[in-house]
């Protein structure tokens, strides 16, 4: 038996089905554009040629280096320090002139070291280090190219480029990727 109650209400409902219905085909007619234009674009993706993808690598490759410059040149700004770029791309600052043997290829250089970012989080700090000039596996190249031709004594600020210190996959353990080191160097 059907209530009184029940009739009311069933025009209203009877008149929402259309209106939601229509909803319905709209929200369809959206999800259904957008994943087709998805799709649209992994095929323009897929239809790239060898030289469009490579040159697009460039590209992004470019302004990762470009975004890491204008943070050093920030952080340069922004300090008291006198910085001196080498041909590699990493900055040098002399704090203190030392009195010992210029370094060269092979010497065994004692180091104290603190390492930061550019922010200033500290990664390490190390009393007491040592590697051999160009030779050493263990020191990123940029400590080892910033201390040849530098003397015992000397006490540095180097800014290095993530290229020259533990580049993309970073140290795996403390440093990221991509992270542009801050060095804090007195040769014993």
């Amino acid at each position: 038996m059907i209530k009184l109650s029940n009739l009311k209400s069933a025009p209203f409902w009877l008149s929402i089905f259309p209106t939601a219905r229509t909803v319905l085909s709209f929200m369809f007619a959206i999800s259904l554009s957008i994943s087709c234009s998805i799709q649209v674009e992994e095929t323009k993706e897929s239809k790239l040629t060898d030289r469009e993808k490579y040159e697009r690598m460039i590209d992004q490759n470019r302004a990762v280096l470009d975004a890491e410059r204008q943070a050093i040149r920030s952080y340069m700004d922004s300090s008291s320090q006198k910085f001196i770029r080498n041909g590699l791309g990493m900055h040098i600052s002399v704090i203190e002139c030392g009195s010992g043997n210029i370094l060269d290829t092979g010497d065994l250089v004692q180091v104290h070291s603190r390492i930061t970012d550019l922010k200033g989080y500290e990664f390490n700090q190390s009393e007491h280090s040592q590697f051999s000039i160009l030779r050493d596996s263990e020191m990123i190249w940029g400590v080892q190219e910033a201390s040849l031709g530098s003397r015992q004594g000397d006490s540095l600020i180097l800014i290095i480029p993530a290229h020259l210190a533990h580049g993309l996959a970073g140290d795996l353990n403390t440093i990221p990727p991509l992270t542009t080191l801050v060095y804090y160097l007195r040769i014993l």
